[in-house]
This record gives C-alpha cells, sequence and structure tokens, in this order.
C-alpha cells in the first residue's frame, strides 16, 4: 500500500511546494521575473495576485489535510482538478506559437502538477483495490 503509507508526506511536501505560488500575491513582479522569466505588466496585477493567492491557499489547505483526515477527499479531488486543468493548459498549448517560447518557463510548474495527479490517481486505484479486498 505504497500510496496510502505514504500519502501525509506526499500531502505535506505537495502542499508546500504548492503554498510557494503564494509569493505571486505578495510579490507578483519579483514572482514574474525570478520563476517566469516574464515580464511584470501592472494592467494584470490583480490577476497576478488572484492567482498566487488562490494557488498558495490551495497548498496550504493540501499540507493541512495531512493531518486532518477527515478533510482529505475533497481537498485532494479539488487539487487533483486544479492541477490537472494546469497540466492541460501546457500541453494544450505547447506547440501554439503565440506561447511555444514560454514552454521551458513553465516545466517546473507542469512536472510539479503531474507528479501530483500521478500519486492522486495511484492513491485513488490503491483506495478501490482496498475496498474490493475487504467487500
Amino acid at each position: 500500500m505504497f500510496f496510502n503509507r505514504y500519502l501525509k508526506p506526499f500531502l505535506l511536501i505537495g502542499g508546500l511546494v504548492t503554498m510557494y505560488a503564494g509569493i505571486y500575491a505578495v510579490d507578483p513582479a519579483w514572482a514574474l521575473m525570478d520563476m517566469n522569466n516574464l515580464p511584470y505588466d501592472s494592467n494584470y496585477v490583480f490577476l497576478f495576485r488572484h492567482w498566487g493567492i488562490m494557488v498558495g491557499l490551495m497548498g496550504f489547505f493540501i499540507a493541512v489535510s495531512a493531518f486532518k483526515p477527515e478533510w482529505r477527499e475533497s481537498i485532494i479531488l479539488y487539487s487533483f482538478l486544479e492541477k490537472l486543468f494546469m497540466v492541460y493548459l501546457y500541453f494544450s498549448n505547447f506547440f501554439n506559437p503565440e506561447t511555444a517560447h514560454l514552454n521551458a518557463e513553465f516545466i517546473p510548474f507542469v512536472i510539479t502538477d503531474v507528479t501530483i495527479c500521478t500519486y492522486t490517481i495511484g492513491y485513488w486505484l490503491e483506495n478501490k483495490k482496498r475496498r474490493k479486498a475487504n467487500a
């Protein structure tokens, strides 16, 4: 039962890594330049900050769910859907001429989100097998 055995550290580490996006809410100019190598455009400050707090809080709740088992299922489902959509956006725009130059800048985010989605699927499949065995 690999996925259940390491679920708590996975949630804690995955949550902390995801929580780091909160820097976009605090200092979007620095975050865009240092983390994405993108220029800051003050016209979009509300969008950057909103995204930063939304993803930062998602990370916070993922980490907290490591210690609050009653929160896990809904938080795991929501984080899976949110991260899967980011992966979809990345790959669906991979060959888009307008965004192709950004592919390398988002690789760390995509690796994180693919890893979390893959682990989540493994966790769900493992739980499904366990329920069948107990039935």
